[in-house]
């Protein structure tokens, strides 16, 4: 996901609630809210297509990233009229915040998982070659 929407983001600052609410919003600002947008939206295909690949435990954990996704995206929605309104929004940070935390972390896990089935199968190529690493025997 931030491969796809990452460098955009440094061009998507928010102005502070008393300049939107004073009318002072920038197109950055709009910015702002499309990629806040999508990202929850490239966050569920991601997980989807990551849950697809392995097995039954990384589906299910992703299952539950997905529904955290979900609920915490609802929260952050139910807030975000109120920004630019300068209304109070005392979690909305809170909840953008575990959103972010909870991509982090999958992706944190799917590099693991994958790591894992990586070592499984260099193992098992390895003793198929006799031992010999699948590197060291193109070396060879």
């Amino acid at each position: 996901m931030s491969g796809s929407l990452g460098f955009i983001w440094p061009f998507a600052a928010m102005h502070q609630r008393e300049v939107l609410a004073a009318g002072g919003g920038t197109f950055s600002d709009v910015l702002h809210i499309i990629l806040g947008s999508a990202s929850p939206l490239l966050m569920l295909a991601t997980i989807g297509f990551g849950a697809a690949a392995l097995g039954k435990g990384f589906r299910l954990y992703s299952l539950v990233s997905i529904a955290m996704l979900l609920v915490f995206s609802v929260l952050v929605g139910i807030d975000a009229p109120r920004v630019p309104a300068n209304l109070p929004t005392p979690l909305v940070g809170v909840w953008e915040r575990i959103l972010i935390g909870m991509d982090l972390l999958w992706d944190v896990v799917l590099a693991v998982m994958l790591l894992r089935a990586r070592s499984t199968v260099g193992a098992g190529e390895a003793g198929r070659r006799g031992g010999v690493p699948a590197e060291s025997a193109a070396a060879a």
